[in-house]
């Protein structure tokens, strides 16, 4: 049976996937720093510089070997599969090689994972000393990259069968039942769902979630409508958001994000045509109606819904657009009598005016910090820091190898703003954004919140054992329907090309970008690539200006 599912193509396809990663790892990872060493360590380095050459042309050799040997066994796959005969010795030495060339990837090549600069200067003792932790490493950081992408691919799956199976007869009911039973049924969905997203960041990686007064937290969720303002600090905000109102009093959790995640697959479009989240594209003439009548269809359907969002409207890394984007936040921080933030970037503010609609009736507005820390450190520190980490959902899934991810969060009332002008609003929200500044800045200095410390912090509760039983029967569903409809060798071929395809994007991101970016599944090559794009207009001079301004004419969001 399990032949009949997993063909040779699919084990060459896998094959040929972990190959490449380790391609691009070695590319991402492997060159030379420039780092300048002194002259005593010179003579120290020789042996690894001569080791570290000889094994990076043994890597050339070994992925000639190997890309001859996928390549012929993809071309006679069919004869692999249905041949009654024996193997010819074409097939058997291309076998061999690809086996042999697989056993040399998961052995020596792994020890050109780290940079160069670690084997020169690593060298005070033997060969096989320096090798082994550097092996260890590398393969350490190989399988996480795996099972990180099988939790991708895992997610993947069942969403998709929420959003393929599950989802068009909604549709079909809401042409005869209007919005108020279809989104009571999407609501009920969105509940199946959820546990299978934020299930494996906290059962299996260990991801545990805080706040300063749980209480109040809580009791903004019974209300039945709430708008929650968050900084920007990770890139699995929604995550976290979307884990807040699955732990306690279970509430649906509405999101306002940028228009181009409605179009990434599967994760995307389930946000776009179940969640039915407000996609934004910053510009506030536009985006003004769209939002009115997204809020509109739930109150008049008397859906409650946490509303999630984070005012600064983009997340900053290391590249040169970011630290412009950084740049012009600062400037207009002094221009509006503030002193430039350091942790947060300015909000957007005017989109504020329609979104405090949600809770103009009943309901909570609520500002939260939260801080990301992982082994001790916190990660969204500084934003010129060069040991700032956006958290993305590789970082949630490394977890699973031993460094769990810690969110702190710190939450506080805001005055209701729904009567306010865009300039009282924009007043509030920079008072909020220099509060914010300051406790982040305190967390980084004092390891906590001031005024509390974190044992004295609520943790969000997750029930274990029933996160578990939900998984499964969620897996056990579509497993089920698949195998009922025949298909079920289709879908776990499928599976594969989801986890390649990860896995492709993910060594994409990191040769192109110089890290992951996965707020959601295939962003980090998507995005990638855009950046790559955005930095060749740089180059050619064209003009850029306009990218990412904080200006005040920016400020919609």
């Amino acid at each position: 049976m399990i032949d009949g599912m997993i063909d040779s193509t699919t084990l060459a396809m896998v094959g040929g996937v972990l190959g490449m990663v380790f391609v691009g790892e070695y590319l991402s990872l492997g060159a030379d720093t420039g780092k300048t060493l002194k002259p005593s360590e010179k003579k120290k380095a020789t042996t690894a510089s001569i080791t570290f050459t000889v094994l990076r042309a043994l890597n050339y050799v070994a992925l000639i070997c190997f890309v001859w040997s996928t390549g012929f066994l993809l071309m006679n796959y069919r004869y692999l599969s249905h041949s009654e005969g024996s193997e010819t010795e074409k097939v058997r030495v291309a076998k061999m090689t690809w086996t042999l060339s697989l056993i040399y990837f998961f052995s020596f090549f792994g020890i050109t994972f780290v940079e160069k600069e670690n084997i020169d200067v690593a060298t005070e003792s033997s060969t096989h000393s320096y090798s082994k932790p550097l092996f260890q490493a590398a393969y350490e950081s190989f399988v996480m990259s795996c099972v990180s992408n099988l939790a991708i691919a895992h997610l993947c799956v069942n969403v998709a069968y929420d959003l393929f199976v599950l989802t068009p007869p909604l549709y079909f009911i809401r042409i005869f039942t209007g919005d108020k039973i279809f989104h009571y049924f999407t609501s009920k969905l969105i509940e199946w769902t959820v546990p299978i997203v934020v299930g494996p960041p906290a059962v299996w990686c260990g991801m545990r979630v805080w706040i300063n007064d749980l209480e109040y937290f809580e009791s903004a969720k019974k209300t039945g409508r709430a708008l929650v303002l968050s900084n920007h600090g990770s890139r699995v905000d929604w995550l976290i958001g979307m884990f807040s109102g699955f732990s306690g009093t279970g509430i649906r959790v509405g999101f306002v994000c940028e228009w181009l995640v409605k179009y990434l697959p599967l994760i995307g479009w389930y946000r776009n045509f179940v969640n039915q989240d407000t996609f934004v594209n910053r510009s506030f003439e536009s985006d003004k109606p769209r939002i009115e009548k997204r809020i509109d269809e739930f109150h008049n359907s008397n859906t409650d819904m946490m509303l999630f969002l984070a005012p600064e409207g983009a997340c900053v890394d290391h590249n040169d657009m970011a630290k412009k984007y950084i740049n012009d936040c600062q400037k207009f921080a002094a221009s509006q009598g503030y002193e430039p933030f350091n942790y947060v970037l300015t909000p957007r503010y005017k989109g504020l005016t329609c979104l405090a609609r949600h809770v103009a009736e009943r309901g909570e507005i609520m500002s939260i910090t939260m801080a990301f820390v992982k082994d001790g450190k916190l990660l969204d520190e500084r934003l010129h820091s060069p040991d700032r980490v956006v958290p993305d959902l590789y970082t949630l899934f490394d977890g699973w190898g031993g460094s769990p991810l810690s969110v702190y969060v710190y939450a506080r009332h805001l005055d209701n703003f729904n009567s306010k002008s865009p300039e009282e609003i924009k007043k509030i929200m920079m008072d909020d954004y220099k509060n914010k500044d300051e406790l982040l800045a305190h967390f980084h200095e004092h390891g906590h919140f001031p005024g509390v410390t974190l044992d004295q912090m609520g943790e969000f509760a997750v029930n274990h054992p029933k996160v578990h039983a939900h998984i499964l029967l969620h897996n056990l569903l579509w497993l089920a329907t698949a195998y009922a409809a025949g298909v079920l060798p289709l879908v776990l071929r499928s599976i594969t090309w989801i986890f390649a395809t990860c896995m492709v994007s993910c060594v994409t991101g990191k040769y192109l970008y110089g890290s992951t970016m996965e707020a959601i599944p295939f962003e980090t090559g998507i995005k990638a690539l855009m950046m790559w794009m955005y930095q060749r207009k740089v180059k050619k001079g064209k003009d850029v200006s306009t990218t990412n301004t904080c200006g005040d004419s920016q400020q919609a969001y």
